[in-house]
Protein backbone atom coordinates (compact mmCIF):
# COMPACT_ATOMS: atom_id res chain seq x y z
CA UNK A 1 0.00 0.00 0.00
CA UNK A 2 1.49 3.31 -1.01
CA UNK A 3 1.54 6.32 1.27
CA UNK A 4 -1.22 8.87 0.83
CA UNK A 5 -1.49 12.47 1.94
CA UNK A 6 -3.02 11.58 5.29
CA UNK A 7 -0.21 9.17 6.21
CA UNK A 8 2.62 11.63 5.52
CA UNK A 9 2.94 14.42 8.07
CA UNK A 10 5.63 17.09 7.74
CA UNK A 11 5.98 19.71 10.46
CA UNK A 12 8.90 21.41 8.70
CA UNK A 13 10.58 20.94 5.30
CA UNK A 14 13.35 18.91 6.95
CA UNK A 15 11.31 16.63 9.20
CA UNK A 16 8.44 14.27 8.66
CA UNK A 17 6.69 11.00 9.39
CA UNK A 18 5.43 8.23 7.12
CA UNK A 19 2.94 5.97 8.86
CA UNK A 20 1.26 3.28 6.73
CA UNK A 21 0.37 -0.37 7.28
CA UNK A 22 3.67 -1.25 5.58
CA UNK A 23 6.09 1.32 6.96
CA UNK A 24 6.72 3.61 9.87
CA UNK A 25 9.51 6.11 9.20
CA UNK A 26 10.37 9.38 10.94
CA UNK A 27 13.18 11.78 10.13
CA UNK A 28 14.48 15.16 11.22
CA UNK A 29 17.34 17.53 10.56
CA UNK A 30 20.68 17.28 12.36
CA UNK A 31 21.26 21.06 12.63
CA UNK A 32 24.77 20.77 14.07
CA UNK A 33 25.82 18.78 10.98
CA UNK A 34 23.95 21.10 8.61
CA UNK A 35 26.18 23.92 9.86
CA UNK A 36 29.31 21.89 9.08
CA UNK A 37 28.35 20.57 5.66
CA UNK A 38 26.51 23.62 4.36
CA UNK A 39 23.35 21.76 3.28
CA UNK A 40 20.54 20.04 5.19
CA UNK A 41 21.81 16.89 6.90
CA UNK A 42 18.98 14.54 7.87
CA UNK A 43 18.73 11.64 10.30
CA UNK A 44 16.20 8.83 10.31
CA UNK A 45 15.06 8.56 13.91
CA UNK A 46 12.59 5.67 13.55
CA UNK A 47 12.07 2.99 10.92
CA UNK A 48 9.83 -0.09 11.15
CA UNK A 49 9.14 -2.31 8.15
CA UNK A 50 5.86 -4.24 8.38
CA UNK A 51 5.51 -5.65 4.86
CA UNK A 52 7.20 -5.69 1.43
CA UNK A 53 5.02 -2.73 0.38
CA UNK A 54 7.38 -0.55 2.44
CA UNK A 55 9.63 -0.39 -0.64
CA UNK A 56 6.93 1.68 -2.37
CA UNK A 57 6.00 3.80 0.63
CA UNK A 58 9.56 4.93 1.32
CA UNK A 59 9.51 6.84 -1.97
CA UNK A 60 7.80 9.63 -0.03
CA UNK A 61 10.92 10.05 2.09
CA UNK A 62 13.18 10.03 -0.97
CA UNK A 63 11.06 12.80 -2.50
CA UNK A 64 11.17 14.88 0.71
CA UNK A 65 14.94 14.36 1.04
CA UNK A 66 15.61 15.55 -2.49
CA UNK A 67 13.17 18.45 -2.19
CA UNK A 68 15.19 20.05 0.63
CA UNK A 69 18.53 19.43 -1.09
CA UNK A 70 19.94 17.03 1.48
CA UNK A 71 23.13 15.28 0.45
CA UNK A 72 23.71 13.26 3.62
CA UNK A 73 21.32 11.14 5.69
CA UNK A 74 22.25 8.89 8.62
CA UNK A 75 20.39 6.12 10.41
CA UNK A 76 21.20 3.85 13.36
CA UNK A 77 19.50 0.51 13.84
CA UNK A 78 19.71 -2.34 16.35
CA UNK A 79 21.94 -5.01 14.85
CA UNK A 80 19.11 -7.52 14.33
CA UNK A 81 16.87 -5.19 12.26
CA UNK A 82 17.70 -6.80 8.92
CA UNK A 83 14.44 -5.97 7.10
CA UNK A 84 14.99 -2.31 7.85
CA UNK A 85 18.64 -2.38 6.85
CA UNK A 86 17.79 -4.10 3.56
CA UNK A 87 15.17 -1.46 2.79
CA UNK A 88 17.71 1.29 3.44
CA UNK A 89 20.18 -0.42 1.14
CA UNK A 90 17.53 -0.52 -1.60
CA UNK A 91 17.46 3.29 -1.65
CA UNK A 92 21.22 3.74 -1.58
CA UNK A 93 22.22 3.63 2.09
CA UNK A 94 25.51 1.92 2.93
CA UNK A 95 26.67 0.29 6.16
CA UNK A 96 29.39 2.37 7.82
CA UNK A 97 30.05 1.10 11.33
CA UNK A 98 28.97 -1.04 14.25
CA UNK A 99 28.43 1.01 17.39
CA UNK A 100 28.67 -0.32 20.94
CA UNK A 101 27.17 1.43 23.97
CA UNK A 102 29.13 0.11 26.97
CA UNK A 103 27.67 0.65 30.43
CA UNK A 104 29.05 0.57 33.96
CA UNK A 105 26.03 -0.04 36.20
CA UNK A 106 25.56 0.21 39.99
CA UNK A 107 28.50 2.59 40.18
CA UNK A 108 27.84 3.65 43.78
CA UNK A 109 28.14 0.06 44.99
CA UNK A 110 31.64 -0.32 43.51
CA UNK A 111 34.93 0.59 45.07
CA UNK A 112 36.39 3.09 42.59
CA UNK A 113 40.12 3.80 42.41
CA UNK A 114 40.73 7.48 43.17
CA UNK A 115 44.53 7.12 43.06
CA UNK A 116 45.07 7.96 39.39
CA UNK A 117 47.47 10.88 39.77
CA UNK A 118 45.59 13.20 37.40
CA UNK A 119 43.72 16.41 38.08
CA UNK A 120 40.12 16.59 36.82
CA UNK A 121 38.63 20.07 36.46
CA UNK A 122 35.82 21.78 34.59
CA UNK A 123 37.29 23.46 31.54
CA UNK A 124 37.49 27.22 31.29
CA UNK A 125 37.89 29.49 28.28
CA UNK A 126 41.65 29.44 28.91
CA UNK A 127 41.69 25.66 28.34
CA UNK A 128 39.75 25.81 25.11
CA UNK A 129 42.60 26.33 22.61
CA UNK A 130 44.43 23.22 23.86
CA UNK A 131 41.26 21.13 23.91
CA UNK A 132 40.24 22.26 20.42
CA UNK A 133 43.67 21.36 19.09
CA UNK A 134 43.33 17.89 20.60
CA UNK A 135 39.75 17.45 19.33
CA UNK A 136 40.83 18.37 15.82
CA UNK A 137 43.24 15.46 15.55
CA UNK A 138 42.20 12.84 18.12
CA UNK A 139 39.40 11.14 16.19
CA UNK A 140 40.05 8.85 13.27
CA UNK A 141 37.71 5.90 13.71
CA UNK A 142 34.34 7.63 13.71
CA UNK A 143 31.87 7.54 10.82
CA UNK A 144 32.67 11.00 9.44
CA UNK A 145 36.31 10.02 9.07
CA UNK A 146 35.76 6.47 7.84
CA UNK A 147 33.14 7.08 5.14
CA UNK A 148 35.35 7.73 2.06
CA UNK A 149 32.61 9.82 0.46
CA UNK A 150 32.81 12.51 3.15
CA UNK A 151 35.62 15.08 3.60
CA UNK A 152 37.55 13.99 6.69
CA UNK A 153 38.46 17.57 7.72
CA UNK A 154 34.76 18.28 8.23
CA UNK A 155 34.72 15.48 10.79
CA UNK A 156 37.52 17.22 12.69
CA UNK A 157 35.61 20.51 12.56
CA UNK A 158 32.45 18.75 13.80
CA UNK A 159 34.16 17.49 16.96
CA UNK A 160 35.83 20.84 17.56
CA UNK A 161 32.45 22.57 17.33
CA UNK A 162 30.99 20.03 19.75
CA UNK A 163 33.75 20.72 22.28
CA UNK A 164 33.38 24.48 21.85
CA UNK A 165 29.61 24.35 22.42
CA UNK A 166 29.98 22.16 25.52
CA UNK A 167 31.94 24.84 27.38
CA UNK A 168 28.76 26.87 27.97
CA UNK A 169 26.16 24.16 27.40
CA UNK A 170 23.13 24.05 29.69
CA UNK A 171 23.61 20.38 30.64
CA UNK A 172 26.85 19.09 29.11
CA UNK A 173 30.14 19.54 30.92
CA UNK A 174 33.62 19.81 29.47
CA UNK A 175 36.31 18.33 31.72
CA UNK A 176 40.06 18.52 31.25
CA UNK A 177 42.51 16.04 32.75
CA UNK A 178 46.09 17.07 33.40
CA UNK A 179 49.27 15.47 34.61
CA UNK A 180 50.82 18.55 36.17
CA UNK A 181 50.62 21.20 33.42
CA UNK A 182 50.25 18.62 30.62
CA UNK A 183 46.78 18.24 29.10
CA UNK A 184 46.37 14.49 28.68
CA UNK A 185 42.63 14.08 27.94
CA UNK A 186 39.24 15.74 27.79
CA UNK A 187 35.70 14.46 28.38
CA UNK A 188 32.32 15.92 27.48
CA UNK A 189 29.81 14.47 29.96
CA UNK A 190 26.17 14.95 30.92
CA UNK A 191 24.28 14.02 34.08
CA UNK A 192 20.91 12.58 33.02
CA UNK A 193 17.73 12.56 35.08
CA UNK A 194 17.82 8.77 35.58
CA UNK A 195 21.16 8.92 37.41
CA UNK A 196 23.30 8.19 34.35
CA UNK A 197 26.52 10.03 33.66
CA UNK A 198 26.72 9.96 29.87
CA UNK A 199 30.14 10.34 28.27
CA UNK A 200 29.39 12.05 24.95
CA UNK A 201 32.91 12.67 23.69
CA UNK A 202 36.32 11.82 25.06
CA UNK A 203 39.87 11.44 23.88
CA UNK A 204 43.46 11.27 24.99
CA UNK A 205 45.38 14.19 23.53
CA UNK A 206 47.50 13.02 20.59
CA UNK A 207 50.74 14.10 22.29
CA UNK A 208 49.90 11.98 25.36
CA UNK A 209 48.94 8.78 23.56
CA UNK A 210 50.92 5.59 24.05
CA UNK A 211 52.03 6.57 27.56
CA UNK A 212 49.41 4.82 29.68
CA UNK A 213 47.23 7.87 30.13
CA UNK A 214 44.12 6.20 28.70
CA UNK A 215 43.76 3.84 31.66
CA UNK A 216 44.44 6.60 34.18
CA UNK A 217 42.12 9.12 32.52
CA UNK A 218 39.20 6.70 32.28
CA UNK A 219 39.72 5.65 35.92
CA UNK A 220 39.77 9.33 36.88
CA UNK A 221 36.46 9.99 35.12
CA UNK A 222 34.84 6.93 36.70
CA UNK A 223 35.95 8.33 40.05
CA UNK A 224 34.55 11.75 39.10
CA UNK A 225 31.16 10.22 38.20
CA UNK A 226 31.21 8.31 41.49
CA UNK A 227 31.90 11.51 43.45
CA UNK A 228 29.04 13.27 41.66
CA UNK A 229 26.63 10.52 42.72
CA UNK A 230 26.02 8.90 39.33
CA UNK A 231 24.39 5.48 39.44
CA UNK A 232 25.85 4.39 36.11
CA UNK A 233 28.08 5.52 33.26
CA UNK A 234 27.18 5.03 29.61
CA UNK A 235 28.94 5.96 26.40
CA UNK A 236 29.20 4.96 22.74
CA UNK A 237 32.18 3.62 20.81
CA UNK A 238 32.68 2.23 17.32
CA UNK A 239 33.72 -1.40 16.99
CA UNK A 240 36.82 -0.58 14.94
CA UNK A 241 38.29 1.33 17.88
CA UNK A 242 39.46 -1.97 19.39
CA UNK A 243 42.06 -0.43 21.71
CA UNK A 244 39.41 1.55 23.55
CA UNK A 245 36.99 -1.41 23.49
CA UNK A 246 39.61 -3.38 25.40
CA UNK A 247 40.02 -0.49 27.84
CA UNK A 248 36.30 -0.45 28.64
CA UNK A 249 36.31 -4.21 29.10
CA UNK A 250 39.22 -3.98 31.56
CA UNK A 251 37.39 -1.28 33.51
CA UNK A 252 34.39 -3.57 33.97
CA UNK A 253 31.90 -2.10 31.49
CA UNK A 254 29.33 -4.46 30.01
CA UNK A 255 28.44 -4.41 26.32
CA UNK A 256 24.76 -4.54 25.25
CA UNK A 257 23.92 -5.56 21.67
CA UNK A 258 25.40 -3.11 19.14
CA UNK A 259 23.81 -0.71 16.68
CA UNK A 260 24.46 -0.47 12.94
CA UNK A 261 25.13 2.93 11.35
CA UNK A 262 24.14 3.64 7.76
CA UNK A 263 24.81 6.66 5.54
CA UNK A 264 23.16 7.82 2.37
CA UNK A 265 25.42 10.22 0.51
CA UNK A 266 24.34 12.04 -2.62
CA UNK A 267 26.19 10.55 -5.61
CA UNK A 268 28.57 13.07 -7.15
Amino acid sequence: MSCNTESLSQATPTSGVIDTPALRLAWSEAPWDTVIFGYPVLQITDIQVHSPAAAKDIAQFVHARDAVGSRLVSCRLPHERLRESMLLEEIGFRFIEMLYQPEFDNLQSHSVDHDHGLSVTRATAADLPEVLEAAGSAFGNERFHIDPRLPSPLGDLRYQNWVRSSLDHATQRLHVLRDGPLLVAFFVTEQLADGTCYWHLNAVAPGAQGQGYGWRAWQAMLAQAHLEGAERVRTAIVARNHRVLNLYARLGFRFPAPLMTFHWVHPE
